[in-house]
């Protein structure tokens, strides 16, 4: 029973605390925290303070903007150098291709003359056996027909 009063509560305070309402009250959040640093914490140790944390930020932002031109360098030089090998392996493969195209049409082309030779040569036997046919029944003459 405490966890749903513990959850409404906070869904009720969430109404207040919005991302708006933290954007209008940001100034006023900034100036009251400045004034209290420097009212409980001594300007002496105050000021060393805020100073290494401002070049703590400055070297990090830094770090990171480095960081970022070497990987985007580092990008571009690998994609330069992958197209690279990119080009050669497309070269090879369409080589490889041509190739692959010279001998299947040198394969068809074969096949084609010794369908040429095979079909020549059956007309060829054709003609001889036609040739033998009529001489058998130019020899047999009209003996060779019955019902005459």
């Amino acid at each position: 029973h405490y966890l749903v009063s513990l959850s409404t509560l906070i869904n009720t305070m969430a109404i207040f605390f919005t991302r708006d309402n933290f954007v209008l009250a940001f100034p006023l959040l900034a100036v009251c925290s400045t004034y209290a640093f420097f009212k409980f914490i001594p300007l002496q140790y105050g000021l060393p303070v805020l100073g290494v944390i401002a070049l703590t930020l400055k070297a990090r932002n830094k770090i990171i903007e480095s960081r970022s031109t070497d990987e985007h360098i580092d990008k571009t030089i690998v994609q330069d150098l992958v197209s690279d090998e990119d080009a050669l392996i497309a070269k090879q493969n369409e080589k490889a291709q041509k190739k692959l195209r010279k001998s299947e049409q040198k394969l068809r082309e074969r096949l084609k003359a010794e369908r040429r030779n095979t079909a020549n040569k059956k007309k060829e036997a054709a003609d001889e056996d036609d040739d033998g046919e009529i001489i058998t029944a130019f020899a047999k003459g009209a003996r060779g027909k019955k019902g005459r």
